[in-house]
């Protein structure tokens, strides 16, 4: 039986049209998948979810759109399932899909950095790269080890490390210091390493209240008050570049959102290594830790949000929540 492949379109640079104006806005995709299919050499089927920038898609779409993939990846002939989507949102569609995914089949997402106007357009080779990547059987999860993967200017990346990097090339994603997991070449997919095993959740909800803080020199509780007025659940503080690090001015609304039992997670700006429990003082993070705070261990803050979210979904025990963070951001 010939493998197939679902592509899920939601809009994005990769589906825009020009405007009289100039302006670009996403437009319906099925011309662009339809010569996809016309080149693909596995039976592609197409589906709508939306035509709009990846940015306007919140948590409850992306929860949507990944439930949809996960329930097409039930069908036994389903090889894969790709998501076309704004290159603003898939570090946290992507991920999301890594968490939710049980079903072993890969989701990979892909966009485009120009549109269909441009000579150099790149939507084509991309969902073409894609759409390779969902049926190669190395694609499993029991092979490359990733549950979802994202496909971008011949590169494969696990949805856990990718990180647009780049405003407007080409070569927008990268997987930091784990590097790529394939090449999407023309005539086949060339693997080159293996990818850190994932914990999948299966959840009918997100808990969406989740936030995310970012600090900078003389940040004070502003946020933080506004964050715990609307009812936040969990906050990952975007910390200072380094290994862990807040600032004075905030040091009292952590404890405060502590105090209420809101899961509070430290990150940092510095995009590679991992958070650690160092310094000490009233801004350090072995005190933070002390007081309660998650270390967000490698992880970009914004998918640390993601993970959050989930993991607010499976429990609200605090225990059961730190040992689960412990294995999703160790």
């Amino acid at each position: 039986m010939q493998a197939s492949v679902t592509v899920i379109s939601t809009g994005g640079t990769i589906s825009c049209r020009p405007e009289r104006d100039g302006s670009l806005m996403p437009a319906a995709s099925s011309r662009l998948i339809a010569a996809a299919a016309e080149r693909a050499s596995v039976r592609l089927s197409h589906r709508e979810y939306a035509s709009v920038f990846g940015t306007a898609l919140g948590l409850g779409e992306l929860f949507e759109i990944v439930s949809l993939a996960c329930r097409a990846l039930e069908q036994p002939q389903m090889a894969g399932v790709v998501i076309t989507a704004g290159t603003g949102i898939i570090e946290e569609g992507a991920y999301l899909s890594e968490l939710l995914n049980r079903s072993g089949k890969p989701i990979v997402w892909t966009g485009a950095q120009h549109a269909a106007r441009d000579p150099d357009f790149d939507g084509p080779r991309n969902l073409g790269g894609a759409i390779r990547v969902a049926a190669a059987r190395e694609a499993r999860t029991e092979h490359c080890g990733a549950a979802a993967l994202v496909c971008f200017n011949e590169e494969v990346l696990p949805a856990r490390d990718a990180v647009k990097v780049h405003k407007s090339s080409v070569a927008a994603f990268s997987a930091g210091e784990g590097g790529a997991l394939a090449r999407a070449d023309e005539d086949r997919v060339v693997w080159l390493r293996r990818s850190l095993a994932g914990r999948q959740f299966e959840v009918d909800r997100l808990e969406s209240n989740v936030d995310l803080i970012p600090l900078v020199a003389g940040s004070d509780d502003r946020f933080f008050r506004a964050s715990l007025e609307a009812g936040a659940r969990g906050i990952v503080v975007q910390g200072f570049p380094g290994v862990g690090m807040i600032c004075p001015g905030v040091s009292s609304a952590i404890a405060r959102a502590l105090d209420r039992g809101v899961v509070v997670v430290l990150s940092s700006r510095s995009p590679h290594g991992r958070m650690l429990a160092k310094y000490g003082g009233e801004i350090g993070g072995a005190t933070l830790v002390r007081a309660g705070v998650l270390l967000g261990g490698n992880l970009a803050p914004a998918k640390l949000r993601i993970g959050l979210a989930v993991l607010l979904s499976v429990s609200q025990e605090r225990d059961r929540l730190s040992s689960l963070a412990g294995e999703l951001w160790p």
